[in-house]
């Protein structure tokens, strides 16, 4: 580490960011800390960490995406990714903390505040509001010496720093290349999470994105032009800014001309404003906020001109999105499944939803729901193998006030309740413990929901959408799931596609790239067109997204290429597609057989590492346990020379 030090502190780029001797001279003035001294790192417990998730619900999805990100672009490098609130508390970590004993302290729920365990990247970079470098011997305290880290501010769509994105590793033979590579992936991941959470905050605004040398400048924009929000770079550009939102316009800053009042209504169009004081030009692209509601919500209801609502709990929050027949594909028989989707959608007649890992369950979710009779009423979704097994009752159906210790004093109205006259979406519904789906199927006979420690009883109208990987109809042979629960759910059961077998793939790719309004725009060679068609995407489309979203910041101007997708096994690109089953075949137990050959090929790939395994099917590792048992699947021990 310290050979590592010595070269970062040549870096003019990242050495401003490991100036830490405020931080030392508080450890030592204000704090009183020993450096000798061995620090109690606390925790907080599960419930304790999903309570204080809550005031991050609308944003857990994008700061989800962000970690995966950065932790996949990190892989072999042992780096873990980590987002705290501004108490120093880590609430979502993406990384492997068994691959390093060092990063067992990055869990959900540490707190790293530095009043309580010195100078470290998360809790100095609340402190001193600014991206921080803590290069292992750098901590104050000398028990935190292995660790090495760098943390930057996210901030909220009025400016405000919320959180802290952290990346941190514990492997003494990271290269100053990567070190320097991993500071600036971190700052640049923090700001784009923070322009994503704008762009969040106004769906029904105009967004004016303007690049030069520095930050993103991003303003939001009203019918007439006047300036609804302003992100931290703007405010920090146009000064009084701020004072003056929904009252200035955009000609106060820039030259009222034709050109550019034309310009600022037209999506996608790359336009020149010239500053009114300094005559300078600047380059700006415009993003026009499509209709949130589908035509058929909007013929019913002409005078709703909002998005459709979304209460704070939900993880698929979706204005816009993919339509159903572009979620399931262009197969001649699936036209027959999409016009039947769309006729029922919304009705109360439930949808069970079967695929492997990452085809794209909860995105056919969100097209259902948008364009469904209910798509003005809130979407709420709930992964049932996300939240501790203690917390999925009081979560999903509610409790009451002092219902139990720790509980809010006002109570919790549950994810039941909160899609009441919309929809529930219960992701990674075969992994529901067998307690609870008695409560469900109650709920969903009745129509009656009786949250956790009140006597009364409450009325829910809900569409189900359940979804799960599992092949349920084995699990209700073999006891883990209720048979009368899997009928209630099967109203509508629809097998979703495998990537590798669509005939879309160009289509996802590009649908894929457009999604993200935030990064310039790309093409795609012709090689990586073909290498896109032919590889086997044992993850699926979002195995796809990643691979792509990578690409797109590796590549070289604007061109994405083979290299760029770095992707390690494409000398036969359908070498990784598991055995196609043969078509006679159930297909239950076709997803069945193709959910153990895939998970048997990429234990195989990657020498039987359990953790790396459930990270690249995107499931967690008690998840992946489980299913070995049911496959019957026992890891084998490599042994390196």
């Amino acid at each position: 580490m310290e050979a590592l030090g010595r070269v970062v502190a040549q870096s003019t780029a990242i050495s401003g960011l490991a100036s830490l001797d405020s931080s030392w001279q508080r450890c030592q003035e204000r704090y009183h800390f020993d450096p000798n001294a061995k620090p109690r790192l606390s925790s907080l417990s599960d419930r304790e960490v999903v309570q204080l998730c809550e005031p991050f619900d609308q944003s857990l999805e994008t700061i989800k995406n962000e970690l995966e990100f950065v932790q996949s672009t990190l892989r072999g490098s042992n780096f873990c990714a980590s987002f705290s609130n501004m108490a120093g508390i880590i609430l979502r970590y993406r990384g492997d903390p068994q691959n390093d004993e060092d990063l067992k302290l990055e869990r959900p729920g540490t707190i790293w505040a530095e009043g309580a365990v010195g100078t470290n990247g998360v809790g100095t970079c609340i402190i001193e509001r600014r991206p921080v470098m803590v290069l292992g011997r750098h901590h104050y305290f000398r028990a935190y010496s292995s660790i090495s880290c760098i943390a930057a501010p996210v901030t909220s769509a009025d400016a405000e720093m919320i959180g802290v994105l952290n990346v941190a590793t514990g492997d003494p033979r990271i290269t100053s290349d990567t070190f320097a590579l991993a500071a600036d992936l971190t700052m640049n991941t923090a700001e784009r999470l923070s322009n994503q959470l704008f762009l969040n905050h106004f769906p029904g605004s105009s967004i004016l994105k303007i690049r030069g040398d520095g930050p993103t400048v991003l303003l939001a924009l009203d019918d007439e032009q006047r300036i609804v929000g302003a992100n931290k770079q703007a405010r920090h550009i146009f000064g009084s800014i701020a004072e003056r939102l929904n009252r200035a316009t955009l000609w106060e800053l820039f030259q009222n001309t034709p050109e550019a009042r034309d310009g600022v209504t037209r999506e996608g169009r790359l336009l020149g404003l010239r500053r009114i004081e300094s005559e300078a030009l600047w380059e700006a692209e415009v993003i026009v906020p499509k209709p949130a509601m589908s035509r058929r919500a909007v013929a019913k209801s002409p005078s709703t001109a909002t998005s459709p609502a979304i209460e704070p709990a939900t993880d698929v929050a979706h204005s816009e999105g993919p339509t159903i027949e572009q979620c399931l594909g262009s197969h001649p028989r699936l036209n027959v499944l999409s016009r039947l989707l769309r006729r029922i959608s919304g009705s109360g007649l439930p949808i069970l939803l079967l695929g492997e890992t990452g085809v794209g369950k909860d995105t056919l979710a969100g097209a259902l729901h948008r364009e469904g009779d209910r798509s003005h009423k809130p979407l709420v979704a709930f992964n049932c193998a996300a939240i501790p097994e203690t917390l999925i009752d009081s979560e999903l159906f509610g409790y009451g006030a002092g219902a139990f210790t720790g509980a809010k004093r006002e109570g919790n109205v549950g994810r039941l309740k909160q899609a009441d006259g919309g929809t529930l979406f219960l992701d990674e519904i075969g992994d529901m413990p067998l307690s609870l789906q008695t409560r469900l199927l109650r709920v969903l006979e009745t129509g009656e929901v009786s949250p956790l420690g009140s006597a009364k009883t409450q009325t829910v109208d809900i569409n189900v959408i359940a979804a799960t990987n599992n092949d349920l109809s084995a699990a209700v042979t073999q006891g883990r799931f209720r048979r009368d629960l899997y009928y209630r759910l099967a109203g509508v059961v629809v097998d979703m596609q495998p990537l590798r077998e669509r005939k879309d793939i160009l289509s996802i790719a590009h649908r894929l790239l457009a999604s993200d309004k935030i990064s310039p725009a790309v093409e795609l060679s012709p090689g990586v067109i073909s290498v896109l068609e032919t590889y086997a995407w044992p993850g699926n489309i979002r195995e796809m997204r990643y691979v792509l979203q990578r690409a797109r910041r590796v590549c070289e101007n604007g061109i994405i290429e083979v290299d760029d997708l770095l992707l390690t096994d494409l000398a036969s690109p359908a070498s990784g597609a598991p055995e196609m089953p043969n078509s006679a075949a159930h297909p239950r137990q076709a997803l069945h057989d193709a959910e153990r050959r895939m998970i048997l090929s990429t234990l195989d790939r990657l020498d039987s590492d359990v953790s790396r395994t459930a990270e690249a099917l995107d499931m967690s590792r008690a998840t992946l346990y489980r299913k070995m048992r049911a496959h019957e699947i026992v890891a084998r021990k490599v042994v390196r020379a």
